[in-house]
C-alpha cells in the first residue's frame, strides 16, 4: 500500500543484489532481482518495473547490453528507464563495449556505486510512480 515504485536489479552479483534490494525495500521501494538477463527480461515481461539497474557485464562480457536492446526493441518496456551499472571501464572486457552505437540507457553508473546515489536515482525514476495503475 505504501510502496514508491518497483524495481528491478538484473546483476549477477548476489552481494550487490542483497544491498540494493535491502536498500531500496527500506526506502519503500519493491524490489526484485534476476541474476541472469534472460531472466530480468522474463520478469519484466511478467511484472514490468518503473526502473531497472542492469549490470553490463554477467555471463557474457556485454550481456546488459544486449538485455538494454531487448528492452529497447520491446513496445511493452520500451519506457522502462534502465540505469547501467559497470565495472567494464576497468576491466579486461573494456574493449569490448560497443561504441559503434547509441546504448539505451537513462544513465551509467560506475560500480561500485553508493547507495544514496541509488536511492536518489530510484526516487526520481521510480519514486512516483505515474501510471502505474493502467487498465
Amino acid at each position: 500500500m505504501g510502496t514508491k515504485g518497483s524495481v528491478l536489479v538484473i546483476d549477477d552479483d548476489p552481494d550487490l543484489c542483497a544491498a540494493l534490494q535491502a536498500a531500496l525495500q527500506a526506502n519503500g521501494f519493491t524490489v526484485r532481482c534476476a541474476h541472469q538477463g534472460s531472466l530480468g527480461l522474463e520478469m519484466m515481461r511478467e511484472a514490468k518495473p518503473d526502473l531497472v539497474f542492469l549490470d553490463i557485464i554477467m555471463r557474457m562480457p556485454t550481456e546488459g547490453v544486449w538485455v538494454s536492446e531487448e528492452i529497447a526493441s520491446d513496445p511493452q518496456l520500451r519506457d522502462v528507464p534502465v540505469v547501467m551499472l559497470t565495472s567494464i571501464v576497468d576491466s579486461e572486457h573494456a574493449g569490448d563495449f560497443p561504441t559503434d552505437r547509441p546504448l539505451r540507457a537513462h544513465m551509467f553508473l560506475d560500480k561500485p556505486v553508493p547507495l544514496s546515489e541509488v536511492l536518489e536515482i530510484a526516487e526520481r525514476f521510480a519514486g512516483e510512480p505515474a501510471g502505474a495503475t493502467q487498465g
